[in-house]
């Protein structure tokens, strides 16, 4: 008889035990970006540091004002759906129907419900590498399989579908694709995206495409949204939220758009999950989404961010035997490729954060190819990215070991 080898890492005491999915998932993510010290410097969270817009937080007190603290419908109110289609509608060329839009609790809980709904156990899923961390997790836990692209580095972290169509099997379903990317900051061009479709349209895939980022852009890169190109609203479902354009993180407000059969299973699903987001929230969103200060408020917050992004470029130069970058085109990230020190981007994240009091994130969370990166995350206060990346650039220099 066969005898069964069990992991290690499981407790198998007395009381609760945890699951084996449960002992793979990899905690460093969330201690590294939220759970720092007060004495580290922090370049790990991707979160604006501005306050949600005070026309918003007045919009939300009318809500509570008004007792709208009640369940809602899962799929979220009309008006907010109305106020997302509208949106679609002028920022992004996009036509879909209140009906076609499910409201969740951030863009999260929206990916992992749509890869539950598109994808049957064991199918496969194209992530880039490297990419946001929570795409392989959510694929797990959805029960398919993650399957890396890798993208050319020194084409500007472009995806090639040549590259694209190397990982497509029988089983591959759905790619998700990010842009303004993180953790590399890249845009998708026209061309790219066309692409990309490309491949879709010629293997049936559906396309998943995160949209977070869209407002947070440098110099003349334009966003341009998947399903806006021909014959691809069919085939993609376009996610965004709130959380990076409009400083509303806590609020956990995000959205998908695709068509009517799908959105009524994912309206069953968050049902089923999370229930519905959260009522008052909602009344916020759609105050930030039709407000036309808003507009201004995304303004300052981008002018703020690119003058940070310079800080980044400036000290990456001034450092540059140990460390370069290509210059992010969007997002508030810097990926930063430290193997001219010698040391991998978990060495560098552990040393610079015991020597130095700075928190970065390895890049290995991101996939293999960042494996001699790190990224930081310059959505913080002036004098905190050009402190850290001062020290940064210090314990490099100091602890860079010899080819």
């Amino acid at each position: 008889m066969e005898k069964t080898v069990e992991n290690p890492k499981i407790s198998r005491k007395p009381g609760i035990s945890l699951s084996e999915r449960a002992v793979n998932i990899d905690d460093e993510v969330f201690k590294l970006a939220l759970g720092l010290p007060k004495d580290v410097i922090p370049l790990t969270a991707g979160e604006p540091d501005f306050p949600t817009a005070d026309f918003v937080n007045l919009a939300a007190r009318r809500a509570m004002d008004s007792n709208f603290t009640h369940y809602t419908a899962s799929n979220g109110i009309l008006p907010l759906r109305e106020a997302i289609s509208k949106k679609l509608r002028e920022d992004n060329n996009l036509s879909y129907d209140p009906d076609e839009i499910v409201v969740s609790p951030g863009s999260s809980p929206s990916i992992f419900l749509l890869l539950f709904a598109l994808a049957d156990r064991d199918d496969e899923i194209l992530i880039p590498d490297p990419a946001w961390f929570h795409y392989p997790i959510l694929t797990g836990l959805a029960g398919a399989r993650a399957v890396r692209v890798p993208q050319r580095k020194d084409e500007g972290f472009r995806l090639a579908p040549e590259d694209i169509e190397k990982m497509v099997t029988k089983r591959t379903k759905v790619m998700i694709v990010n842009s303004p990317s993180n953790p590399t900051g890249h845009v998708l061009s026209r061309e790219e995206l066309e692409g990309i479709a490309g491949v879709a349209e010629r293997n049936n895939l559906t396309i998943i495409s995160d949209e977070i980022y869209e407002k947070i852009l440098y110099g003349n890169n334009r966003h341009i949204s998947m399903a806006s190109l021909s014959g691809m609203r069919e085939r993609t479902v376009t996610v965004n939220g709130l959380s990076k354009g409009y400083a509303m993180m806590g609020w956990r407000i995000g959205f998908a758009a695709s068509n009517r059969e799908l959105a009524e299973k994912m309206r069953s699903l968050l049902g089923y999950t999370v229930v519905c987001p959260g009522s008052v929230a909602q009344h916020a969103a759609i105050e930030a989404l039709t407000n036309q200060r808003s507009k201004e408020y995304v303004r300052k917050m981008v002018e703020t961010w690119t003058r940070r992004r310079s800080l980044v470029l400036k000290y990456v130069n001034e450092f540059h035997d140990v460390m370069s970058i290509e210059p992010p085109e969007g997002a508030f990230y810097g990926w930063i490729d430290v193997s001219r020190s010698g040391m991998t981007g978990k060495e560098v994240s552990s040393g610079v954060l015991r020597e130095y009091k700075v928190g970065v994130m390895p890049g290995h969370l991101f996939g293999e190819s960042g494996r001699n990166h790190i990224r930081i995350s310059y959505a913080t206060s002036d004098e905190i990215v050009e402190e850290g990346m001062k020290r940064l650039g210090r314990f490099l220099r100091e602890n860079k070991k010899q080819p």
